[in-house]
């Protein structure tokens, strides 16, 4: 038994677009794998470039700018253990600045 001619076309060009298709991946996930994959290309190359750079751009690209909102804060609230409050103050708000790096 034969399928019909369109249905074979029709198969074919679905596995030539997403070659995953086969796996149940659509066009949406196949889009965030590769998406994902850039951006750790991205970041495997700026991780690179940080290691290139002099000591004070380093310092200015990765750490400078939360310590400067954390002195800031501290220097308002000015608590009785500054060091733990700033300690716990990049802590909490690391995951902001991670995403700038």
């Amino acid at each position: 038994t034969e399928t019909e001619p369109g249905i074979n076309d029709l198969n074919q060009r679905c596995v030539s677009e997403n070659p995953h298709a086969e796996y149940g991946l659509t066009d949406n996930i196949q889009r965030t794998v590769e998406n994902e994959k850039a951006s750790a290309e991205k970041m495997s190359k700026q991780k690179v470039d940080l290691q290139a750079l002099p000591t004070r751009a380093y310092l200015d690209q990765t750490v400078v700018p939360i310590l400067l909102q954390g002195l800031s804060v501290l220097a308002k609230e000015r608590p009785p253990n500054p060091i733990e409050y700033l300690a716990a103050f990049l802590l909490k708000n690391k995951s902001q600045f991670e995403e700038r790096n």
